[in-house]
């Protein structure tokens, strides 16, 4: 849910920040060929472009931001209407209720939270995500890296996922460590506690604060870094992760889907403006 980056990461890589900034943003100021032909296209072409490098390549990695999960019926907590709404319902920001330490302290308040924003949330797959099984089952996919926490995944055969933020399934005791689905979390009166040891159960998720699985970021890094075709979508390359994850990347032909505009889109080596769900299904 939250995209900042590891701090043991530059903590114990000193200088490795201001190195890949900089790489980031050289970047933006060189046009390679795959841009130079992109600025020429209009959409119809950009897409046909698009599905050409994608048929051409034998490894393409994904990047799924919160677009995707919006296009599926997600609430995004750092537009302003929605903090603001729960500002006034919780008199907190999403930021602080979502954090490890208001979890810590607050357990009680934060299950209330999170049981009806997040747990009761009906959302729905779109077209992308039977795309994406397509691209996997030719074979081509090799990753994707997500900040879905709703596991929609899970209902395709997507292999090699990448969850940077945990996901709302996988439930566990603080105590004996039993599983729990996200069921039996929402549906409990109260805080949920285990049903054997009366211990209690800590949510799949990463909350804010918290650094990212070691294990996890490193298989993600790796596959980026042999990635053919970077396919980022439903996000922007400011974003921490994308950025982090981008300067990893080797190649040029990074495509970037996502609806709205920003200053960072010339990172990118072909840009589409269209909602992921639409573009998906005519690329793969």
């Amino acid at each position: 849910m939250y995209n900042e980056l590891p701090c043991d990461y530059y903590n114990s890589n000193p200088g490795k920040r201001q190195e890949e900034n900089g790489r980031f943003y050289a970047k933006e100021s060189i046009m390679n060929e795959t841009q130079k032909k992109a600025a020429q296209m209009d959409t119809d072409e950009k897409v046909a472009y698009a599905r050409r490098l994608i048929a051409e390549s034998d490894n393409v990695v994904i990047m799924a931001g919160i677009g995707v999960m919006m296009e599926c019926g997600a609430l995004n907590y750092d537009r302003d209407t929605e903090a603001y709404r729960i500002e006034e319902e919780y008199h907190q920001c999403p930021e602080e209720i979502m954090s490890a330490s208001f979890y810590n302290v607050r357990m009680e308040r934060f299950y209330e939270f999170y049981k009806k924003e997040i747990l009761s949330t009906n959302l729905h797959t779109t077209a992308t995500f039977p795309a994406i099984e397509k691209l996997q089952k030719s074979g081509k996919l090799k990753g994707v890296l997500t900040y879905n926490i709703y596991g929609l995944n899970k209902e395709y055969e997507i292999e090699n996922v990448y969850e940077l933020d945990g996901n709302i399934h996988d439930n566990r005791c603080s105590k004996c460590q039993k599983l729990f689905p996200m069921e039996y979390l929402r549906d409990s009166k109260g805080m949920p506690v285990c049903d054997e040891c009366g211990g209690t159960i800590r949510p799949g998720i990463r909350l804010h604060g918290e650094r990212m699985r070691n294990d996890i970021l490193t298989d993600a890094v790796n596959a980026v870094s042999k990635a053919e075709v970077l396919l980022v979508l439903g996000t922007n390359l400011f974003d921490n992760m994308v950025k982090f994850a981008v300067n990893h990347y080797q190649d040029n032909k990074l495509i970037l889907i996502t609806k709205h505009e920003h200053f960072t889109d010339k990172a990118a080596d072909l840009v589409i403006h269209e909602h992921v769900c639409d573009i998906m299904p005519k690329i793969v």
